[in-house]
């Protein structure tokens, strides 16, 4: 839908005028008119405020849906040949081939605002806007974005008592990491996550926190750990205090205990016998 059609649609379903829609947006109502019949468009942050005030998604505003888009950097990939590889070099289906090459990122190592400072120059000369539109538009896209959105995702939820108990300069190393990995690290990841909650089970059911299920699920868990950490942070001993920490923290105890009852009790006692 073109956005002069997107904004009236948007005004009508909210059922006010032109005029109530210009004074909630701080415009003329000539501007609105303007947009509505197409003559002059909203800029980024117009946009962006649009969706604030009125509650709909960015994406209304793209003719294509979010996964038109490289899940990186935005960038509109509707050509095959625009695609990148996996690493059996198979074409990605989320990511661009400026982003995503044999199943790993090509810019590693950088925060979100960092890989928006070093493409939007790129964008903008791709889509044909200001350096300054470009990297409003980034800001505004990519935390909804497959690289980008866990990481944020988790900020929210748990970033400041994580800062709090590890430190700004840790925790920015974890999530470069993290947003580095590809897919096929965060398919092994996952996997691994899955299997280590069955191992957990076995290991309850065995009751022994010094036994080999249990020696095993540590190792299991420790190598999991080692995948998101930064390198040279997995100590046995920072091992043992997450484990205090997901016994302390009831959200990790209804994810551990629903393995089975009294788990994330087990899984600390065998860390701490274990590690």
């Amino acid at each position: 839908m073109p956005m002069k059609d997107t904004i009236a649609a948007i005004r009508k379903e909210a059922g006010i005028t032109q005029e109530e829609m210009a004074r909630r947006l701080y415009v003329t109502r000539q501007a609105v008119s303007r947009w509505e019949t197409g003559e002059t468009a909203p800029g980024i942050d117009m946009v962006k405020l649009i969706c604030v005030t009125f509650g709909v998604p960015l994406e209304r505003f793209f003719d294509m849906p979010m996964s038109y888009y490289c899940q990186c950097c935005s960038m509109p990939i509707p050509e095959d040949e625009l695609h990148g590889t996996e690493a059996d070099g198979s074409k990605s289906a989320d990511y661009c081939k400026y982003c995503y090459d044999h199943g790993d990122f090509t810019a590693k190592g950088m925060t979100m605002d960092e890989f928006i400072e070093a493409t939007a120059p790129m964008e903008a000369k791709a889509l044909g806007v200001s350096l300054d539109e470009a990297v409003s538009l980034m800001a505004t896209l990519l935390p909804h974005l497959k690289r980008w959105r866990e990481v944020g995702e988790n900020e929210e939820r748990y970033g400041a008592e994580v800062r709090a108990a590890y430190g700004d300069e840790v925790v920015d190393a974890a999530n470069e990491k993290y947003v580095a990995m590809g897919e096929a690290a965060h398919l092994q990841a996952d996997e691994l996550e899955l299997a280590i909650k069955e191992q957990l089970r076995r290991a309850v059911e065995a009751g022994d926190v010094e036994g080999p299920e249990a020696r095993k699920l540590v190792a299991m868990h420790g190598h999991w750990l080692r995948m998101y950490w930064p390198d040279g942070m997995y100590t046995p001993e920072a091992h043992k205090g997450l484990a205090d920490g997901y016994l302390a923290d009831e959200r990790f105890r209804a994810y551990y205990d629903a393995v089975a009852p009294g788990a994330t009790q087990f899984l600390r006692n065998a860390i701490h016998a274990c590690a």
